[in-house]
């Protein structure tokens, strides 16, 4: 029996019951003695409990007489305690009260003592000045560069302590002048030094500049040996006759390998030495004529992959240096020099959308979308020119980035928007090309070629498809390298990071940076789906369109052509007998049904019926750019509510395209109907029986017939008494009616 229930503080006597009584599994004991057991245990429990509380409140008894004396003796120590420290708080207040006046004293003592030794030094360090001054000439007269040295630096320490007497600027002039006649002494011996890596000497000379204080005039020196000889670097690289990329490179290579030799020298030399030599070296870049031969770059054909190439040779030199200067901590000062290395490519580097922009033209130029030999053959080159287009922009892609990191983006998206619009534009004239390869602009399409023609017609949607396809994937790239850049082009180089990535957009084109952070912005905000080619991928929408009415113009020429041909029948004025143009006569007393279609609409029917078989292996095919293409294409005669027909993305296929024939041969056909002179009663029955058959074929077809060719058959059986009953109904159009009561010159 689990008892340490009872301690707990939301014990619930009922629930406890419930759950012991519950415990019980011995079917052969009765709950009555398995309860009897439990207050048996229950009493037991409570006895034990009660002898526990009787012990434990003895002890207590027991022990509060000794505890009561033990916290009197306390409370007796603590008041004790209380006194003396009274006692020793009067004792602090007495001496505070008798040696304030002789701590105010002896404050006043110091003072009075640190004055006295102020004054002791500096009458010494006038004593100093004077006694440093009289015999300065004789040691000048040594030529013991050492001590002069220190003289000199005694007569600064002298003069910083006596800069309040009078004539402390003319003790000034004078200590400048001799400072500067020991510059002018040991300056050819520093020089000579630097030149040659004498160490030991060098590092004494240079002491010598910083004990007189003269540290800028050391940096002078040194800059001027070795900026010169940076330049006479470059000049033995052009020496070399090699091309500029390799002159260049070459030049890096060198420039390296002596940043890292000197730095190694001016380590041991100088107290800062990264500074130092990072301003050395970018005065020495700066006296190079780089930038020049730079600017021959930008006006060859090749230009804008040469100008990469130099490119890559400077940033790896900037990799080298800071692998070299990888167990450095503080890097400040380097960023004048990584500067002084991206300057010169700054301002091509800013030109590069419109040198990318006339590479790509070139390109474009250069692919062929059409040839003169026939249709088969311009399709095949579109299809191809889709893939090598891809390849071009890929590559432009790879030279953005490898020229700008990342700053060049936005111009070229623009550049590849002009690119892909000057590319539709091109295959839409060779698609204008198609259509008279087609026979679609003169007239009628060729009698029995059509199907071959069909077939190019659906290739070249395939290759729409595959057009838009790769555009949105380009698209998609564009976004994912944009988003990949994003850390490097917002924490740019700067002093504290001299190696990060470089951002001449700020400084040489401002809106142009403007418009890489709003880029990023819109990208940080919409994510992937943002949309970088909208123009483009619009202009190749409507393309597939083009295509699309292309496929569906060959298929629908041949009905075209024999639905023009209605309103020229001369059935439509026969009277009674055979008519010129019908197999049998047509007569006024044959009932309706007993009317054969003409051969005109038979033959629009037969076509028709082929349809299904001649698009099956197009719209079936298991081609991803072809079912793309299908699905985003748009045809004539588009569906419309009142035809009755589903969601076009519910819809095989094939089902779309014999429901747009479908549609364009049943417009077609009235607008013909409207274009008969008149209809005798015979030929109104006759035209009625052959609408009805192409209803009939429709259906087979799984194609409704529209209202309005329904209302048409329904006017052309009905008699006059039943025609003027049609006046005024709700589902019967007014004009329509009117038309046909005019066909049938009933007015």
């Amino acid at each position: 029996m689990d008892l340490s229930r009872f301690s707990d503080e939301n014990f619930e006597v009922k629930e406890w019951v419930n759950g012991a009584l519950n415990t019980h599994k011995d079917k052969q004991t009765s709950v009555d003695v398995h309860a009897s057991t439990l207050v048996m245990k229950l009493q037991l429990f409570i006895q034990e409990l009660n002898k526990s509380v009787e012990d434990t409140s003895m002890q207590m008894l027991n022990n509060l007489p000794r505890v009561l004396r033990d916290v009197e003796s306390v409370r007796q120590e603590a008041s004790l305690l209380n006194e003396q420290m009274m006692v020793v708080k009067e004792d602090i207040k007495r001496v505070e009260s008798d040696t304030a006046h002789s701590m105010q004293t002896l404050v006043e003592l110091d003072r009075v003592k640190q004055r006295m030794l102020l004054s002791q030094t500096a009458l010494q360090e006038a004593d100093n000045w004077t006694t440093l001054s009289e015999n300065v000439e004789e040691v000048f007269a040594t030529g013991d560069i050492q001590q002069i040295a220190e003289k000199l630096a005694g007569m600064q320490q002298s003069l910083n302590v006596l800069h309040d007497v009078p004539d402390y600027q003319d003790r000034k002039h004078v200590l400048e002048a001799l400072k500067n006649r020991l510059e002018a002494l040991v300056s050819p011996k520093l020089v000579a030094a630097f030149n040659s890596h004498t160490l030991d000497e060098a590092r004494n000379y240079v002491q010598v500049f910083l004990d007189i204080e003269r540290y800028s005039q050391l940096k002078g020196l040194y800059t001027g040996c070795h900026k010169a000889s940076i330049h006479e670097l470059w000049t033995e690289q052009q020496d070399n006759k090699r091309p500029l990329s390799g002159t260049v490179s070459c030049f890096y290579d060198e420039l390296l390998t002596k940043w890292r030799k000197e730095f190694s020298w001016c380590s041991q030399v100088f107290p800062e030495p990264l500074p130092l030599l990072s301003v050395v070296f970018a005065q020495g870049l700066d006296s190079v004529p780089l930038g020049r031969c730079l600017a021959t770059v930008e006006g060859q054909r090749d230009g804008l992959n040469m100008l990469i190439e130099l490119r890559q040779a400077s940033m790896r030199f900037t990799q080298g240096l800071e692998q070299a200067l990888s167990s450095m901590e503080d890097l400040n000062g380097v960023f004048v020099f990584v500067e002084a290395v991206h300057s010169p490519y700054c301002q091509l580097l800013v030109k590069y959308p419109a040198m990318e922009t006339q590479l790509l033209k070139h390109q474009l130029h250069a692919l062929q979308v059409s040839s003169l030999e026939g249709v088969e053959e311009t399709v095949s080159a579109i299809t191809a020119s889709v893939s090598q287009l891809f390849v071009i922009t890929g590559h432009g892609l790879e030279r953005c980035m490898q020229l700008t990191e990342g700053w060049g983006l936005p111009g070229l998206i623009r550049t590849l928007e002009t690119l892909l619009t000057q590319y539709v534009a091109k295959v839409s004239s060779s698609m204008h090309q198609i259509r008279r390869g087609c026979g679609l602009e003169v007239g009628v399409a060729s009698q029995g070629e059509e199907w071959t023609n069909l077939q190019h017609a659906f290739r070249l949607i395939q290759t729409c498809g595959d057009m838009h396809l790769r555009t949105l994937t380009l698209s998609s790239q564009l976004s994912s390298t944009v988003i990949s850049c994003t850390t490097q082009l917002i924490s740019v180089a700067n002093e504290t990071a001299p190696f990060g990535c470089y951002d001449y957009l700020s400084l040489y084109h401002p809106e142009e940076h403007t418009a890489v952070m709003e880029l990023i912005a819109a990208l940080q905000k919409v994510g992937g789906d943002y949309q970088l080619l909208p123009s483009s991928i619009s202009q190749i929408t409507g393309l597939n369109e083009r295509a699309h009415t292309l496929a569906f113009d060959i298929i629908f020429a041949q009905l075209k052509d024999k639905l023009s041909k209605v309103p020229q029948l001369k059935v439509w004025r026969s009277e009674g007998g055979a008519p010129l143009d019908s197999p049998r006569g047509l007569t006024d007393d044959l009932p309706s049904f007993s009317l054969s279609p003409l051969p005109y609409i038979t033959e629009i029917g037969d076509y028709l019926l082929t349809l299904p078989q001649q698009l099956e292996p197009f719209t079936s095919q298991d081609n991803h750019s072809l079912t793309h293409a299908l699905k985003h294409g748009q045809l004539p005669f588009p569906a419309t509510e009142m035809l009755n027909v589903s969601d076009d993305d519910d819809l095989h296929p094939s089902e779309d395209w014999l429901g747009a024939i479908a549609r364009g041969t049943m417009e077609t056909y009235v607008t013909n109907i409207f274009r008969i002179p008149s209809l005798t009663e015979t030929s109104a029955h006759q035209l009625a029986a052959d609408i009805a058959y192409l209803c009939n074929v429709l259906a087979a077809l799984g194609q409704s017939p529209s209202e309005q060719m329904t209302q048409i058959e329904v006017l052309l059986k009905a008699d006059r008494e039943q025609f003027d009953e049609y006046r005024g109904k709700e589902d019967m159009s007014a004009k329509l009616y009117e038309d046909i009561r005019k066909l049938r010159t009933w007015i």
